[in-house]
């Protein structure tokens, strides 16, 4: 029995097809068909070395696809769960001031107060009264407040 149809892909084919993906990709959120896009720009470079059979270049095609998307995305994934320890301090200022010593610039009185660190002005919050002027450290951030101490060593106050 003969086909009357027969497709034959010829490499400019792969090839509009890939540009076509990655425009499309510009138009669409997401990633996936800029790698698809790179595939079938890849299989028409390909064909025009080599001359295949369809069925050979849709296998072609597919094995670019694979290996064009899947070790990006591992490495995506790698990238992501490593950064996710830096992000997780993001936009959070209190966080990066444990540790620091302070001075208190409004006296604590019944376990709350003022200091102030660099320009900003931060409720402090401890669990014995202090006099303006007393150095104290950064144990913990509860929302807007500084819980601090008197430190273990020395009276440097950093930050003001």
């Amino acid at each position: 029995m003969e086909q009357l149809f027969v497709i034959r892909p010829e490499p400019w084919h792969w090839v509009t097809l890939g540009f076509a993906l990655m425009v499309l990709e510009i138009v669409v959120p997401g990633t996936l068909f800029l790698w698809f896009g790179i595939a079938g720009v890849a299989t028409g470079v390909v064909l025009l070395a080599v001359d295949m059979p369809t069925a050979y270049q849709i296998g072609l095609y597919g094995l670019f696809a694979v290996l064009s998307y899947v070790p990006v995305r591992m490495y995506v994934r790698r990238w992501q769960k490593g950064d996710l320890g830096a992000a997780q301090g993001l936009n959070q200022r209190g966080a990066s001031l444990i540790g620091q010593r302070v001075g208190v610039t409004e006296p604590v009185v019944n376990g709350f107060g003022a200091a102030k660190v660099g320009d900003s002005r931060w409720r402090i919050a401890c669990d014995e009264d202090l006099e303006t002027g007393t150095s104290v450290e950064v144990v913990e951030v509860v929302g807007s407040t500084l819980k601090v101490r008197r430190p273990v060593g020395g009276y440097t106050v950093v930050g003001d």
